[in-house]
């Protein structure tokens, strides 16, 4: 924290910024509350107050998601099945993984103790609205990008349909960065970098990197990437649509290789230099857009989610 005041002094401009000392303002509240940290809503140079007031209380530089998978309270959907079959074998449910209004991930074992993912989009109707094409499609959609991506070892094999809505992908053995209590090792963001740079190369842009619990430490130490429900992979038009959507997948990229500087910021800060940390800080438009449009929206959102008893 006080590594933040000195950085919120008054400089050439004889006083501290407004956007500091609100961010000082936030630091002291959220320390103060540690339950009810998330992340706030920050510029570059709140953030840096913000992050010097974390390491400072001998915190992370970022505050964390919630570990919890499991509402307390289901909107739409089911709990992951008991058990399914794929292959002529039978997959029996170990745990649940996630469930959430979209979708119910469970993670399985078959007659051979062979680990799995299945992976299940509701096709539930939502208040009288019948939304069994948007299960489907949603599917078809996640499956496509684990199809694309089945030469890299850093993604799970995609294993097969499971009905209409459901897949089914190899489960890697791992912890993901919000769960792990060692450092990643030294080559691990460069070769995260890399793992996002092939995927780019298949026209396809990730799209989830800002949460760390995406990111799998395998075993052998490599990145793993999972969960590929919002990446976008655009197909192929001419003309000004083709256009727009080239632009705007480079775009969507550019954040990609912007979350992995802030998510090596937060676990391996030690290996940056001043000028890498420096980067790390700047921020796109689009970025920049959803903090105005996007983030008012996910408050909004979590808010009526609180409010029914869904989360």
């Amino acid at each position: 924290m006080e590594q933040a005041r000195r950085d919120a002094r008054p400089g050439k401009t004889g006083r501290a910024t407004l956007h500091t000392r609100r961010a000082l303002a936030r630091c002291q509240k959220i320390l103060a509350h540690p339950s009810q940290g998330r992340r706030p809503n920050l510029d570059g140079k709140q953030q840096r107050a913000y992050d010097a007031a974390r390491i400072a209380n001998g915190g992370k530089p970022m505050a964390r998601k919630e570990q919890g998978r499991v509402p307390k309270r289901i909107l739409r959907g089911k709990m992951p099945r008991e058990s399914f079959d794929l292959g002529g074998r039978t997959y029996r449910l170990e745990k649940v993984l996630k469930q959430d209004f979209f979708a119910a991930t469970g993670r399985y074992a078959g007659p051979d103790g062979r680990r799995v993912v299945l992976k299940h989009y509701h096709t539930d109707p939502w208040l009288g609205i019948g939304l069994e094409w948007a299960g489907r499609l949603m599917a078809e959609r996640e499956i496509r990008h684990y199809r694309m991506l089945q030469d890299l070892p850093n993604v799970p094999r995609f294993l097969g349909r499971v009905g209409k809505s459901a897949f089914a992908h190899a489960w890697i053995e791992g912890e993901d960065l919000l769960d792990r209590k060692t450092k990643v090792p030294d080559d691990f963001f460069d070769r995260l970098e890399a793992l996002l740079s092939a995927i780019h190369a298949r026209g396809m842009a990730y799209v989830d990197m800002n949460k760390p619990d995406n990111v799998l430490v395998g075993r052998d130490g490599r990145p793993v990437l999972i969960d590929f429900q919002i990446s976008w992979a655009p197909r192929r038009s001419w003309g000004p649509i083709g256009w727009a959507k080239r632009r705007f997948l480079a775009a969507l990229q550019r954040e990609d290789l912007y979350h992995v500087r802030k998510l090596k910021r937060q676990y391996r800060r030690d290996l940056m230099t001043a000028a890498e940390l420096e980067a790390s800080y700047e921020r796109t438009w689009i970025l920049s857009l959803h903090r105005v449009v996007g983030a008012p929206l996910r408050d909004l959102r979590r808010k009526f989610l609180e409010w029914v008893g869904a989360r």
